[in-house]
């Protein structure tokens, strides 16, 4: 059986010596987090995860979650545990206590949620909406909705799904469906199918409520086919008196179908049918335009991507813990000339080069993109709070560009170290006692949902590179290169400096290329986009082993590590150094070839 064991003393290590999260008192959130506090907290959720989730992850998904006349019941173990969840308050810790939930900061939630997808990533769907359905609608939603709806979301009395796609639309929002059609006592009428609904129906709560796209007709009575008239509605499962917010009948919303998925069979994925059921128009009601219609699935939208990407780096984590395990006490060959475990009849595997490559790439992968989650976490709060106007600005442009190249650019790493780790173990690998094969399962989905992920690099370059003049472009640059001054009189730190200065180089004469030809040759651009997202996640998991390495040089700084552990994480960025900054290079030699062997090719023949 698979195994889990929390990387608490990593979480410490960014938060603290990386981060130095208590010199953030200014923003929000901050001001208790000291190791104390941070340590006691990190620590129970890790025991609930590993001593409460993880022993049932295997057999949930092995049970499924199943329709049954006409609803869904979920695995076995999954109603007790959501209730002692919920009670624990792990799905809302960095809710505002003014809306019920604990007030910390984003960066504390990263840890939590990188826990619920490496132990429990099925369970953990059926409420991954109910903070940010609670925050979006405390902000947007009518006072009633405030006062009824949100407190019940925290609470995880109710849970929240995001319904978006339907059978014939999905990323392209223009081909939806669903009608709504407004009533006289300011509610709607919303009728149509949506499918991919995680926790669409479920029996942990007695209500759920949906967040769904929908179009609204025109004066003549038919859909337009234009995004303009897609709206954001909060549809209930079961109706909600606005006056009291009792719960009445249930509404006209029902699960038809369960989808049979490749993993995480222990979510119901449903199939959403919604006949004349009664929802609200929710929208910034401050802007007009599109844009105010579509906020709040934006919103829903990027926390959604986030959260993905750090399912990327559970995978990675999980899976190279067990595939080390394994390798170290698996016996075959000999490693080279010189026996590395004599005292046995054959070495252990983890002594083996190409094993080595194997676990040493995933986990430097997973430590240091947990550093680059956490980093992106703390410029939330400044986003959102620091009372600089020109700082809020940066971490906002810094956000905007990297939350599609972590969401992307982490989930593909995530399964392919799930797969890497899946190798370690050969045949037991494929064998479902062992475990990798569900995680490499199970890891594949990060790379579709929230966005696919070459949606994800065409979203890059069309709309975040050179948005307002390519600001956040440069605020990432500028940010790399501030670094890399500071460090430049520290030669202890030349081998990581100089592969990462190297990096930027490459990549921002990539960057000029891409935007000498963005309005030309769109198709060449958009047939490069791939890899320069894949090029920028290189760069910005390396940057973020460059801050970490001139912390372990500095023991002054470095408090939550002991010396072996210090000497474990400079090897690690060494991997990463070594390993995978020189495939910038290739990468944007791929994308200034201008790809005509791709786009020049009739349809028919590909």
């Amino acid at each position: 059986m698979p195994t889990y064991r929390a990387p608490v003393e990593d979480w410490q290590f960014l938060l603290h010596d990386v981060l130095q999260v208590e010199a953030q008192r200014r923003l929000p959130g901050f001001a208790d987090l000291s190791p104390d506090f941070t340590g006691q907290v990190l620590a129970a959720a890790a025991t609930f995860h590993e001593e409460v989730l993880h022993p049932m992850n295997l057999r949930g998904d092995a049970e499924g979650a199943r329709l049954v006349d006409g609803r869904v019941r979920t695995p076995e173990g999954f109603a007790a545990a959501w209730q002692a969840y919920r009670e624990a308050g792990w799905h809302r810790l960095s809710l505002a206590a003014s809306l019920g939930g604990a007030g910390l900061p984003p960066v504390m939630a990263v840890p939590i949620t990188e826990l619920r997808a490496a132990t429990g990533h099925s369970f953990s769907m059926y409420s991954s909406f109910c903070a940010p359905a609670a925050n979006m609608l405390a902000a947007l939603g009518p006072a009633w909705v405030k006062q009824h709806v949100v407190p019940r979301l925290s609470d995880g009395d109710w849970t929240a799904t995001m319904c978006m796609t339907e059978p014939q639309a999905g990323t392209d929002l223009r081909q939806l469906a669903t009608r709504a059609v407004a009533q006289s006592d300011g509610s709607w009428r919303i009728s149509g199918r949506k499918i991919f609904i995680s926790g669409g129906d479920h029996d942990l709560t007695e209500n759920i409520v949906h967040i769904v796209l929908a179009k609204v007709p025109g004066d003549d009575g038919r859909v337009p086919a234009s995004l303009a008239a897609v709206h954001v509605f909060m549809v209930p499962a079961r109706q909600i008196d606005p006056a009291t917010g009792a719960l009445g009948p249930r509404n006209g919303v029902q699960a038809s179908a369960i989808e049979h998925k490749m993993g995480i069979e222990g979510s119901a994925t449903c199939a959403m049918d919604f006949d004349e059921a009664i929802g609200w128009r929710i929208a910034d009601e401050r802007g007009s335009g599109t844009a105010a219609h579509m906020a709040p699935m934006f919103y829903l939208m990027n926390y959604a991507r986030v959260g993905t990407a750090m399912s990327g780096v559970a995978y990675a984590e999980i899976a190279r813990q067990n595939a080390a395990d394994y390798a170290r006490e698996r016996l075959s060959g000999r490693a080279g000339p010189t026996p590395a475990y004599p005292e046995r009849v054959a070495d252990a595997i983890v002594a083996h080069a190409d094993v080595r490559r194997l676990l040493l790439e995933a986990r430097s992968f997973a430590e240091g993109a947990r550093a680059g989650a956490m980093r992106a976490a703390l410029w939330q709060s400044v986003a959102e709070h620091d009372p600089e106007p020109a700082q809020r600005q940066r971490a906002a442009d810094l956000l905007e560009l990297l939350t599609p190249v972590m969401k992307a650019f982490y989930t593909d790493r995530g399964f392919d170290a799930a797969v890497a780790c899946q190798q370690v173990l050969g045949g037991h690998g494929y064998i479902q006692d062992y475990g990798l094969e569900q995680y490499v399962r199970n890891a594949r989905i990060g790379q579709l949902y929230e966005g696919a992920n070459g949606i994800q690099a065409t979203d890059l370059v069309q709309r975040k590179l050179f948005a307002r003049g390519g600001r956040a472009q440069r605020a990432f640059v500028d940010a790399v290169t501030a670094f890399l001054d500071r460090a430049a009189q520290d030669q202890r730190l030349q081998e990581f400096t100089q592969p990462l200065a190297r990096g930027l180089q490459r990549l921002a004469s990539a960057l000029a290329w891409v935007g000498e030809r963005a309005a030309a040759s769109p198709q060449a651009v958009a047939a490069g986009a791939y890899d320069l997202l894949s090029a920028m996640g290189i760069l910005y998991v390396g940057w973020n082993w460059a801050e970490v390495a001139a912390v372990l040089q500095d023991p002054a700084r470095c408090r939550c590590l002991d010396a072996d552990q210090r000497e474990q994480k400079l090897a690690l960025a060494r991997v990463w150094m070594q390993r995978q900054m020189p495939l910038i290079d290739g990468l944007c030699c791929r994308i200034e070839s201008g790809n005509d062997s791709l786009l020049s090719l009739p349809d028919a023949w590909i």
